[in-house]
């Protein structure tokens, strides 16, 4: 017979867990209630009715509820789409509040064809922008590729052969129909 050499791989172990004691089991027990033993020369009041089924019995075994489940928050509103094309409001205060009309360029008459109708939008209730003042106009964009309305400035125009500084883009809130 030939020797057999030592072992040098082990097997891995295998465990194995038992619970043998419930952990969240409890019992308890209220104490007795106490008796009231009646005066002499007085009469015994009318027994109460105690519940025989229910939570409320004595002998009802404990209830064991979980809580309830975590409500999940309702998801955001989805995220705005960027915009397709560049879309431009000017902002009027007018008697009731302010109004937000949008920029549509309606297509011009050529000579020996009939007149093209144009339909634009009607205006838009929004909302006064601090100090705004009464005549005052506000031009907004909305760039193609942005979600996020900015007051138009419009283009910068300086002197030759200065440096320029423009003002800060200012987001605001985009008109909703």
């Amino acid at each position: 017979m030939a020797a057999r050499s030592p072992r040098r791989i082990f097997g891995s172990p295998f465990v194995i867990t038992l619970a043998t004691i419930p952990a969240c089991a409890t019992t308890t027990t209220p104490p007795p209630p106490a008796i009231a033993q009646p005066e002499p020369g007085r009469a015994e009041p009318a027994p109460t009715a105690e519940p025989t089924a229910g939570p409320d019995a004595p002998d009802a075994p404990p209830v064991v509820a979980n809580p309830p489940r975590p409500v999940a928050p309702p998801p955001d509103a989805p995220a705005p789409a960027p915009a397709t094309y560049d879309q431009r409001w000017a902002v009027m205060k007018a008697q009731s509040g302010c109004i937000a009309i949008a920029d549509v360029e309606c297509p011009k008459a050529v000579p020996g064809k009939p007149t093209p109708t144009c339909n634009p939008p009607p205006p838009i209730k929004y909302a006064c922008p601090d100090g705004f003042a009464d005549g005052e106009t506000l031009k907004i964009v909305l760039r193609a590729g942005q979600t996020e309305c900015m007051v138009d400035f419009g283009p910068m125009k300086c002197p030759p052969n200065t440096r320029c500084n423009p003002p800060r883009p200012r987001p605001v809130a985009c008109p909703k129909p």
